[in-house]
């Protein structure tokens, strides 16, 4: 989209309504107990609409438009680029600004441009030589998945594009809606992904819908600001498509038959891959994509206690939604939209989005305002990067990173095993100073904003190893046959080899196409 379109467009003050949370009172018991079907609404538990989401897809309500125009893909060329290191190499693309987590496939990496760019990459992932290199029309490619053979990603403006993942070969794209805050997702032949649509698309055919009806409640109304759309992987057809209440949390997860998603307000999703059917929703005030392990859906949320801004991880039921244990409170500064309103991330965030036409910040269509409340978050490129305290979940065990914290959490009690402090200033810094970790062999690996990646011992928390890139890091790593492959804030790709290639398994975010965060058989 042209950027001063966008400047003019998102430049007028939109008022927009804001999300009602229940409030929290007193803490939750660790094993939750009582009749699940007794009430819709239970205080500790969340809030059950998905009588709302069913009526906001009813049939008599309008249909999102099934017609889209198409992007456009150029070969280019990149220059100058490839410098060898002592672990590895690194590359350096042209725009300056956070690269999206990398996919290794086949011999090769493959990377965005990073968020500033117009540029999609393959290079040999063990010299780091050009592969190809893809000039897109739209800013902002996002972490990419590939399946059979094809690569599949968002751009930020505004189009999921298809290629082959060999020769780069365009396949088909759609324009979809500005902006694109979330990865594609790809389980059986099909793709996943949200987008935005007017609000008042919606509304000027329901006027029963107003933009002052409270988001949640026992009779609330839902606002549908986004839709949730399923394309054939090989052609791009258009499967299905539902109205959904704002973007989708980082990715969606697909499990057997169904997708499960967070959204930035803090709905969790259930639905069917194969005709979109809604068969949960509840606002759990979710803060990271979920994890599914057979009959539970692991996840954290916020659990704000005496107006503080507190995070836990939570059990649910896999068929319902339904809260059965809860624990590893942790004071979620990174959470807090006033903190994070004035750190470092706040300012590279604005600067990012200005770089990309968002001179006044994200646009309404972004609906970024639900996010501010929840996870405190309120621009394109910071909502697009964010991967939150998403859980690793490895025998019985819960690893992951909470703000400053890399933590593992016994599932099955709450008993904190280990805790590994990170350094950094947390306030400052702005987000998370650690990725989401990831699961390479026997060890879990995970990448600092500060620049360390630490090779992990689960059983004891011990590093192993650390290698040193020097830079800032914001995307969680991937890893494959001693390789790993990490991002950075200022327009790298760092390779390194660890020289230990137990250390394999995790190609692509989220570990697979799917995003399931497991490569356990």
């Amino acid at each position: 989209m042209n950027k001063n379109f966008k400047l003019a467009l998102f430049g007028l003050t939109v008022a927009m309504s804001s999300i009602a949370f229940m409030p929290g009172h007193g803490s939750i018991k660790n094993i939750l107990g009582g009749d699940e079907n007794t009430a819709t609404v239970k205080e500790d538990e969340g809030i059950d609409v998905l009588k709302d989401v069913l009526a906001m897809n009813d049939e008599s309500k309008p249909k999102p438009s099934k017609q889209f125009n198409t992007g456009h893909i150029t070969f280019t060329d990149i220059k100058d680029y490839l410098k060898t290191t002592t672990q590895g190499f690194t590359i350096k693309l042209p725009s300056a600004t956070n690269v999206p987590s990398p996919i290794i496939n086949d011999g090769k990496v493959l990377v965005s441009g990073g968020f500033g760019s117009k540029e999609y990459y393959s290079f040999d992932a063990k010299t780091g030589a050009k592969d190809w290199a893809l000039s897109l029309d739209d800013d902002g490619p996002s972490a990419g998945v590939v399946e059979e053979d094809v690569l599949v990603f968002n751009s930020e403006s505004c189009t999921i594009f298809a290629c082959d993942v060999k020769t780069g070969r365009y396949l088909w794209s759609h324009w979809l809606g500005d902006p694109l805050m979330s990865m594609p997702t790809v389980a059986n032949g099909k793709v996943f992904t949200a987008y935005p649509k007017s609000y008042n698309y919606y509304q000027e055919y329901n006027e029963n819908v107003h933009s002052e009806v409270p988001y949640y409640g026992t009779d609330a109304k839902m606002n549908p600001t986004h839709v949730l759309a399923c394309f054939d992987l090989k052609t791009g057809k258009t499967l299905w498509q539902k109205w959904i209440d704002s973007d989708v949390m980082t990715a969606p997860v697909a499990v057997g038959e169904n997708i499960y998603f967070s959204t930035f307000s803090g709905i969790l999703y259930k639905v069917g891959q194969n005709d979109g059917g809604f068969l949960s929703a509840k606002n759990i005030k979710a803060t990271s994509a979920p994890v599914i392990d057979g009959d539970k859906i692991i996840i954290t949320r916020r659990n704000d206690k005496n107006n503080k801004c507190v995070e836990s991880i939570a059990i649910l039921t896999e068929k319902e939604s339904n809260i059965t244990a809860q624990y590893a409170d942790k004071t979620a500064d990174y959470l807090n939209k006033d903190i994070q309103n004035k750190s470092d991330l706040k300012t590279e965030s604005m600067a990012n989005d200005a770089g990309n036409g968002f001179g006044n910040g994200a646009p309404i269509s972004s609906n970024w305002n639900v996010a501010y409340d929840n996870i405190g978050q309120s621009n394109v490129s910071s909502l697009q990067a964010f991967q939150g305290s998403r859980i690793l979940y490895l025998n019985g065990m819960c690893y992951n990173s909470m703000g400053d914290e890399i933590i593992c959490t016994d599932a099955s009690n709450g008993k904190a095993i280990w805790k590994t402090k990170i350094e950094g200033d947390l306030h400052n810094v702005g987000g998370f100073l650690a990725t989401p970790p990831i699961k390479a062999g026997e060890k879990i690996i995970v990448a600092t904003y500060g620049g360390e990646i630490k090779v992990i011992n689960p059983l004891d928390g011990k590093v192993d190893k650390t290698f040193k890139t020097g830079k800032n890091i914001r995307y969680a790593p991937v890893c494959n046959e001693g390789w790993i492959y990490v991002t950075t804030t200022t327009g790298e790709l760092v390779g390194i080899n660890s020289q230990d290639e137990t250390l394999t398994g995790w190609t692509m975010w989220g570990a697979n196409a799917a995003h399931t965060n497991s490569n356990v058989n």
